[in-house]
């Protein structure tokens, strides 16, 4: 099943039971969604080349251990990368398949208000994204011509952090035990990807 034609069946109300749940809100967010769900339903999905898989799993959040967060992100067929989707347009969005697997987990109103919560990072209408991605992708692009043609300024890691006034001050002890947690994590996390993706 494609992402527009899971749109299309899904109550909204649902959805945005699942928002208001997991994500912290202004109170113009419900119409602000809600107009998002109804734009959504208007284009027609465009392919993306190659095809993506649109996955939603619920995982340990790596910064907060012990609470959860939603992982949202493709898979294209032969590739075991993940790929984020926030620069990707709505039209091909719309395109995507959505694994059975985690619809039959979670449910379509989870993955689909998710989806939206991942859709509307740079804005609520697909103007406003596209724009923005374009404006994020002249800036990417800037940054490679610059690093490619010897002009670019870099800096060590530990200098950026030094400009910040950051000082890591954890001892040794404590950045192997949060090394240990994060692995714990991690292996955790893999697991449940495992489950949806069956590998």
């Amino acid at each position: 099943m494609i992402f527009k034609e899971i749109i299309n069946t899904v109550n909204y109300n649902h959805v945005w039971v699942v928002l208001d749940k997991e994500y912290n809100h202004k109170d113009s967010a419900y119409e602000a969604y809600k107009n998002v769900l109804e734009e959504l339903k208007i284009p027609k999905p465009r392919p993306c080349k190659p095809p993506i898989t649109l996955i939603v799993a619920k995982i340990e959040d790596c910064i907060e251990p012990g609470t959860s967060i939603f992982d949202v992100f493709g898979i294209i067929k032969g590739d075991k990368n993940h790929y984020a989707l926030d620069m990707t347009s709505w039209d091909e969005w719309l395109n995507f398949n959505v694994l059975d697997k985690c619809i039959e987990v979670y449910g379509s109103a989870d993955v689909v208000a998710h989806s939206l919560y991942e859709m509307t990072f740079f804005g609520y209408s697909k103007k406003t994204v596209d724009e923005r991605v374009e404006e994020e992708k002249r800036i990417l692009d800037k940054g490679v011509r610059e690093i490619e043609n010897g002009t670019s300024q870099l800096i060590s890691f530990e200098e950026a952090m030094k400009k910040i006034n950051f000082v890591d001050k954890r001892t040794q002890g404590e950045k192997e035990k949060e090394y240990r947690e994060y692995n714990r994590i991690a292996a955790k996390n893999e697991k449940i990807y495992k489950m949806l993706l069956g590998r």
